[in-house]
């Protein structure tokens, strides 16, 4: 890759993460989140208390963004402080202090312990930042009990680890559990990662071995059951047998975050467990990649109008590549891949209207609403957090 595309794609990712976020002057996290009639301009599903008690402003797509912002801080703190900054301002916006005691604000948060998978997100960043703040601490223990604490009851009377969690999945969650009915499919892909790389930050943290066990169990359950012949994940599915045959870019691109975010808080002996999963998934991708350097939609499916190049899975890509070079997990040998995707994206997909082709959503129930033209959005959260933390791994090479 040349070397003079490279410096100006990081060059145009910072201008738009930087006008995005810490320079804008709409998303203001402490004006935003406490305003329940205003939305982050990257939240194009609005959703708000009266609709839907959750994912209002703890949502994984703000999740995302934030936590991409916080691995920019990291690579170089001094020149980073605004992006640290930002986080700890809107993880701020959402706390509440009642009765001496620390929680989210579930009326401008929309917290909830009783939806299921996506709720849980956001407390990746809390984890990130629990050492900075002994409120966070105590927010990043509860979440982590709601959870895994197999005698705790959550408000609307059910036990998470019991009940919504299941031997058949590997131990796996069902990706939503509101009135305690499953969904068609019960683990998604887009849930992996919703759950477990905080669980695996929180585990490591308080050395809870059996948790980590855990982890590496539905890691593994997912590639062993989820993985198809060509290569390519499925984005749902009960067993090997009962699956959503569609290889979704963005499910995929969750689990690959999820993998590379997980492992490099497992011990070694179950690190090595999930080492090999992570270079099968990049392979498997890496036949499908299109000499642009993304790829579409459904990624074994031709390039048309309605299965575009997609940002937001190809960028996930090239974070988990980046990641597992960095932490040892991949060779070297697949850097150009990812280089290659990130700069393709950034030449292709990000102009002066912002960063474009981020598919809104697709619900894993069997049927094609993968192809939907209006569903193909700019700065759609979903896409432009990856984005953000894909350049956080650019920057670091």
């Amino acid at each position: 890759m040349n070397e003079q595309r490279v410096k100006e794609a990081l060059s145009r990712a910072k201008h738009f993460i930087d006008a995005l976020t810490v320079d804008s002057e709409v998303n203001v996290p402490a004006e935003v989140v406490t305003n329940e009639n205003r939305y982050f301009s990257w939240d194009n599903e609005h959703r708000n208390p009266e609709e839907k008690p959750y994912l209002f402003n703890w949502s994984y797509y703000n999740g995302v963004i934030t936590e991409g912002l916080y691995y920019i801080y990291q690579q170089n703190p001094e020149a980073g402080q605004k992006y640290l900054d930002y986080a700890i301002s809107y993880l701020n916006a959402m706390l509440v202090e009642e009765d001496g005691k620390i929680s989210l604000n579930r009326r401008t948060a929309g917290y909830v312990d009783y939806h299921g998978v996506d709720c849980y997100k956001t407390a990746s960043l809390v984890a990130l930042l629990m050492d900075r703040d002994e409120r966070y601490g105590k927010l990043a223990a509860d979440l982590y009990r709601d959870l895994t604490d197999e005698n705790h009851i959550n408000s609307k009377g059910n036990c998470i680890a019991r009940e919504y969690s299941e031997e058949a999945l590997g131990g796996n969650y069902w990706h939503s559990w509101a009135g305690g009915k499953p969904p068609k499919y019960k683990v998604w892909l887009d849930g992996i990662y919703m759950v477990q790389p905080f669980l695996a930050r929180y585990a490591a943290k308080i050395g809870d071995r059996a948790q980590q066990e855990k982890i590496a169990r539905r890691l593994q359950w997912v590639a062993k059951n989820l993985l198809a012949p060509n290569g390519l994940y499925y984005h749902a599915g009960n067993s090997a047998e009962d699956i959503c045959p569609y290889h979704w870019l963005r499910a995929i691109g969750w689990y690959a975050m999820a993998m590379a975010d997980a492992i490099e808080y497992l011990p070694d002996d179950l690190a090595a467990e999930i080492a090999p999963n992570i270079k099968l998934l990049a392979d498997g991708m890496l036949k499908f990649q299109d000499p642009s350097g993304m790829w579409p939609n459904v990624v074994n499916w031709p390039v048309t109008e309605t299965n575009r190049l997609e940002t937001s899975g190809t960028v996930m890509i090239v974070y988990m590549i980046l990641k597992a070079i960095r932490l040892g997990y991949l060779d070297p040998c697949y850097r150009e891949a990812a280089v290659r995707a990130f700069v393709g994206t950034v030449e292709r997909e990000l102009s002066d209207k912002g960063l474009a082709d981020i598919y809104l959503m697709a619900a894993a129930n069997n049927t094609n609403n993968y192809e939907i033209p209006d569903y193909y959005k700019t700065n759609e959260g979903k896409g432009a957090g990856p984005f953000i933390m894909a350049y956080s791994e650019m920057i670091k090479i």
